[in-house]
């Protein structure tokens, strides 16, 4: 009896670390690709509503082993941290600006 629920507990196990790497998306950075950086420093009063993400900072250099050397553009410091503190940074962009005039208010449909 021992044995089968040893058995039951190693395949639950086993299909349990299937479904969660299954989940883990890898994230790829390129160089002078622009960055955010999560700040993890513990901070007792910090603000209910304040970002715990610092940037933009640009990538200079990828290693193999999951580790990434940033550059702060302000400041101009490098330092290397763990590819897992970062996730891309998307700019905002502006197509072409289109404005509309309005002369009269539309007719209500009471």
């Amino acid at each position: 009896m021992r044995n089968d629920a040893y058995k039951s507990a190693q395949i639950y196990k086993e299909k349990m670390k299937a479904f969660h790497d299954k989940a883990i998306q890898r994230k790829t950075f390129e160089i002078w690709q622009k960055v955010l950086l999560f700040n993890s420093r513990l901070r007792l009063f910090l603000g209910k509503l304040r970002s715990r993400w610092y940037g933009p900072v640009v990538v200079t250099n990828v290693f193999p082993h999951g580790a990434v050397e940033i550059q702060n553009d302000k400041t101009g410091n490098i330092f290397k941290v763990n590819g897992h503190r970062l996730k891309p940074y998307y700019e905002s962009f502006e197509l072409g600006k289109e404005s509309m005039h309005v002369d009269a208010p539309p007719p209500s449909i009471i």
